[in-house]
């Protein structure tokens, strides 16, 4: 190849570095600086400060949880609705696009949805005037943070759908009907063909670790439902990292702006998701072996 043709990259490369490679380099240095102080050198004293929130905490664990379970549920509900639509003869295009609609909307659509004004303010009129029973209590942390897990996955089970439809598809014909001429139900072949090819394909794993990358940076689900429950502190049960570094940007504990600190924890939420998706790629690696 003619090394001209790298030329052709370098704005691309450029804007990369500006937007991206320079902001984490300041990010670094404010991390390690007194910001209030014209810049003093204090090494790590702003990680020690963060650390030592418990605020801090409850949000690094608010989103591993979030993540783990908006992942594993998005990719059980996309392989389910796959199978679904396999076994579909007449107007599978129809409930295909139907299934495909959540995807088109908004995080923050999602949020709203769910949110207990919309979706669960009709659920909880029928089970107490029609059914007769108590009304939810959407305010309690063991509701309404599987309700936010469930609406993301609601949201991104389509895109794990269209991947486990293609490697469905990329199974030869032969081997299903191989299993069937041997008496396998639909079921059977799809647990033992189907499930074991999304298992094993690469192309799956690559859409797990994007999902969880994502889901680890979530703001706008955790911020619709923070802002229905009233929760405007930092520390939040719903805040997320990305909600919580906001409203740190947004209302300062102390009165001024902590950049710093800040900067800080968007570092370690950098670590964290880093470390994650690590851990989570090797998972994917181990279950190809089996």
């Amino acid at each position: 190849m003619d090394r001209s043709a790298y030329l052709l990259i370098l704005p691309l490369l450029a804007i990369l570095a500006f937007v991206e490679i320079y902001p984490l380099v300041v990010s670094v240095d404010l991390s390690f600086t007194d910001y209030s102080n014209g810049g003093a050198f204090v090494g790590v004293a702003n990680y020690a400060a963060l650390f030592s929130q418990k605020d801090f905490w409850t949000a690094v664990s608010t989103s591993l949880l979030y993540s783990d379970g908006s992942v594993a549920l998005s990719t059980v509900l996309g392989i389910m609705f796959a199978y679904l639509l396999t076994r579909i003869r007449k107007g599978r295009s129809f409930f295909e696009a139907v299934l495909l609609m959540p995807l088109a909307a908004a995080p923050i659509i999602a949020g709203v949805v769910w949110a207990p004004s919309a979706v669960w303010d009709d659920v909880n009129t029928f089970w107490h005037f029609v059914l007769g029973q108590p009304f939810f209590n959407v305010t309690s942390y063991h509701l309404y943070f599987p309700i936010m897990i469930l609406s993301d996955s609601w949201e991104w089970a389509p895109m794990m759908m269209l991947v486990a439809l293609s490697v469905l598809a990329s199974v030869p014909k032969q081997v299903y009907e191989a299993s069937e001429s041997f008496g396998a139900s639909k079921w059977k072949t799809f647990t033992s063909v189907g499930i074991p090819a999304i298992i094993n394909s690469p192309v799956i794993h690559f859409m797990v670790i994007i999902r969880y990358v994502d889901a680890m940076r979530t703001f706008e689900i955790p911020f619709a439902w923070s802002g229905w429950l009233s929760y405007t502190q930092p520390g939040a049960p719903t805040d997320a990292l990305g909600l919580y570094l906001f409203k740190l940007l947004l209302i300062p504990p102390s009165g001024l702006i902590p950049i710093p600190i800040i900067s800080a924890a968007a570092l370690v939420l950098l670590a964290v998701t880093l470390t994650a998706t690590f851990l989570l790629f090797r998972l994917m690696r181990g279950l190809r072996k089996i």
